[in-house]
């Protein structure tokens, strides 16, 4: 329990190398995952296995979907804390509250000022950046290494605990949870048959072109120039006009 408080702590994350990017990068991919799933979801086309699942069966029960997302994660998280601690940190904690609510603020701006009824071109292009949203938020939420989501940890501790190969721990838990998802007359679609096909390769590449790269990149250095001009009668100024006297 004490290395999961220490995870959580956010003066020793931003102690740690590059750790102030780091958590800002999987602040920012936080939000894009929601955006990214209320995108797929607006398409009608179906969304992730997870969230079809939890969208399902909120649904049923008459809750919203934030609220059910973040108390399924919960439920998860104490699984993983006994099976799987090294994978907790606080972008997990992040994780599990912030998207479901997110994904619900833009779906609310979505059913308040655009059109229900989409045609099918819309609804595919929808889909697809969808697809590259939640692919980008997912790459750059994994490169952060802050924590790794509850139901994506699920899939690790599988792994660990059956010598099962990841990929195929996640494939079982996905078609698990897109069972209870159509199951429940959740939105299953040709969306959720192309998350779970094309998410891992379209992740690889947005890991290798565009997280690692913006990790490894080093700020810019701000120069600024100082003159002073007093002895013409003037005072101190700054090159980019910051600050004068």
């Amino acid at each position: 329990m004490a290395e999961i408080i220490k995870s959580m702590n956010l003066v020793s994350v931003f102690k740690q190398e590059k750790g102030a990017k780091r958590f800002f990068m999987m602040i920012f991919s936080i939000l894009l995952m929601g955006f990214g799933i209320s995108l797929f979801s607006y398409s009608d086309m179906g969304v992730d296995p997870f969230t079809s699942m939890n969208m399902a069966i909120s649904g049923k029960i008459g809750i919203s979907f934030g609220f059910y997302q973040m108390c399924i994660n919960c439920v998860i998280l104490i699984a993983i804390a006994f099976l799987g601690r090294r994978l907790i940190g606080v972008g997990t904690v992040v994780n599990m509250v912030g998207v479901g609510y997110i994904c619900e603020f833009f779906t609310s701006l979505y059913n308040m000022y655009l059109p229900a009824e989409k045609n099918f071109a819309v609804r595919l292009v929808l889909m697809l950046l969808g697809v590259i949203f939640l692919s980008l938020a997912a790459s750059m939420y994994f490169t952060s290494d802050l924590g790794v989501a509850p139901y994506d940890a699920t899939g690790f501790v599988l792994d660990d605990r059956t010598k099962i190969k990841y990929k195929w721990c996640r494939v079982i838990t996905d078609l698990i949870c897109t069972a209870v998802g159509f199951a429940f007359g959740g939105p299953v679609g040709i969306g959720t048959v192309v998350t779970a096909f094309m998410m891992g390769p379209v992740v690889t590449f947005f890991n290798k072109h565009v997280s690692e790269k913006l990790l490894a990149a080093k700020l810019p250095r701000l120069v600024v120039h100082v003159y002073d001009l007093r002895r013409f009668g003037g005072g101190v100024i700054s090159s980019n006009g910051k600050f004068a006297a």
